[in-house]
């Protein structure tokens, strides 16, 4: 039983390994998003996660899932889209259950993989600027920069009383299939 207690006593700094890997934490902490404090406030994570660990009782990964999310919202106002806390919240219960079992060569497997560089992420295209842009620049020049773009056709399908409009010369604005407003008919 000794050497189950001391494989635990390892948790906190496998906990710390993880979230070292874990890509949008450490571009919330290096781009200090939130309100600020960034460092202090993913060392309080750690402790936080620990602790919810430590209470003897079995985790659901599920619950360490919604924590991490709620967590990054509230401390870093960031949503991770990239199932990443599912995947995070999986890791580290799967490292408690190892540690728990005395299998700390195993656990130590699971974190045998490289810490993530943040040099190669680039920043996402992001969708919601066009409207910003579009009443942030009212000069006009962000239209023509907007209309050397390459169109990409986009099938999109028109109703019955949508068809008639277009075939009496009117214009209909729909959605097509990739969630984009476009306008069909008249003035293309």
């Amino acid at each position: 039983m000794a050497g189950v207690a001391t494989a635990l006593e390892l948790f906190p700094e496998a906990v710390r390994s993880v979230f070292e890997r874990w890509t949008a934490l450490n571009l919330a902490v290096s781009h200090n998003w939130g309100d600020g404090d960034s460092l202090s406030k993913r060392e309080e994570l750690i402790t936080n996660c620990c602790g919810g660990f430590m209470n003897g009782k079995k985790i659901d990964p599920t619950e360490v899932e919604d924590f991490l999310d709620g967590y990054m919202l509230a401390n870093y106002t960031t949503e991770a889209d990239d199932e990443s806390p599912k995947e995070v919240s999986y890791l580290l219960c799967r490292i408690y259950d190892l540690l728990a079992a005395g299998q700390l060569e195993e656990a130590q497997n699971l974190l045998a993989s490289p810490i993530a560089s943040l040099d190669k992420c680039v920043k996402a295209p992001n969708f919601d600027s066009d409207a910003e842009e579009s009443s942030a620049g009212e000069s006009g020049d962000d239209d023509d920069e907007m209309e050397e773009e390459p169109k990409v056709e986009e099938k999109v399908t028109l109703t019955e009383e949508q068809q008639a409009d277009v075939d009496d010369g009117w214009g209909v604005v729909v959605k097509s299939n990739k969630g984009r407003t476009k306008m069909v008919g008249e003035g293309q």
